[in-house]
């Protein structure tokens, strides 16, 4: 699926899981905004951004409660925004994590906008929406998500901020100074969270200079797969299903998309890619999601992702990341 118009099937499944958090139904929510459990089989897959918004209204609906995209926000994982949260969570400060907003946040809402502006002394890192697209209870789930998110990268328990929103303020502020603090305003021109220098200058915890520049390379993949030409993203999907399976292979490959293996390699090269590079990444993002978000044995990973041994799968993983499947288990569990 194209990205205009899109919301990433990670973000749609941190929602969702939220939304269980809280005691509601995920299937219910899911029938209700019209959101086939299919196009969440793969974190980097598209879910339209009007299935998306739908979901938002439900949630919102069904608990009458005000402030639900703030609670959505706090319990969004780094996951939720798949190569963009991990290379924030990698960079060597804060600023590091909120120059790739920018960047990269067509991966998560192809809609959002996000500006990062320097005045002097503070930072204010603007958000709004495209298209004529705008929902407030998106400005609340976002802000709540950076701050939530921030606090952990820096390993503190509430960042010195002050928050702006466009809508009326709720009649009960206490959620809203329970996430951001005491300076929010409301009713104002620009939605926009404001930093302090020190405060982006905070160094992330754990950050890791070698994964930050693989995620961020993966970002930079998953944006090409995403705004480019739809064969990439046709090899990606294909090559996602086919895995479970076994080893897939390229001439199979060809015979699905009605070519040539030549004709491949040629199409694939125009796009500065391969095919083995598209499988390694494929390999990669998937390998991430189970290790990170399921409780899945890692035989039965490196099985799903069309290894035979897992001794081939352990030595792939650490060519990916540097570090083996088992110790990026462990040092995920520690983080969350």
């Amino acid at each position: 699926m194209n990205s205009d118009n899109t919301v990433a099937a990670s973000l749609v499944t941190g929602v969702l899981t939220a939304a269980e958090s809280m005691g509601l139904d995920a299937p219910a929510c899911m029938k209700a905004a019209a959101i086939d459990e299919s196009a969440l089989r793969s974190p980097t897959s598209r879910v339209a951004f009007t299935s998306f918004t739908s979901l938002l209204r439900f949630i919102q609906e069904i608990t009458g409660d005000a402030g639900v995209g703030l609670r959505i926000g706090r319990e969004l994982a780094l996951s939720s925004y798949n190569a963009l949260g991990y290379a924030a969570a990698n960079g060597e400060t804060l600023f590091d994590a909120v120059l790739l907003l920018p960047e990269y946040e067509s991966l998560v809402v192809s809609l959002a906008n996000t500006e990062v502006v320097e005045l002097g002394p503070s930072v204010e890192v603007r958000w709004s929406m495209t298209g004529g697209q705008y929902f407030a209870m998106l400005e609340g789930l976002f802000f709540a998500s950076w701050a939530t998110l921030g606090e952990l990268l820096a390993n503190r328990c509430l960042l010195n901020t002050a928050v702006h929103f466009t809508h009326e303020a709720p009649e009960d502020l206490d959620m809203w100074e329970a996430t951001f603090g005491p300076s929010i305003l409301f009713d104002q021109p620009v939605a926009k969270v404001v930093f302090s220098r020190s405060t982006l200058a905070l160094p992330v915890c754990r950050s890791d200079p070698f994964m930050y520049e693989v995620m961020t390379k993966e970002a930079e993949y998953l944006k090409a797969a995403i705004n480019g030409p739809s064969l990439v993203t046709r090899v990606a999907t294909w090559l996602t299903q086919q895995l479970p399976q076994g080893e897939p292979d390229q001439k199979s490959l060809a015979c699905h998309l009605n070519m040539s293996e030549r004709t491949l390699r040629r199409r694939l090269q125009r796009e500065n890619v391969s095919y083995q590079l598209i499988l390694d990444r494929v390999r990669m993002e998937r390998a991430t999601y189970y290790l990170a978000q399921t409780s899945l044995p890692i035989q039965e990973i490196a099985t799903l992702l069309g290894y035979q041994h897992l001794t081939a799968f352990n030595a792939a993983y650490k060519r990916w990341m540097g570090t083996t499947p088992g110790r990026a288990r462990s040092e995920t569990a520690t983080q969350k």
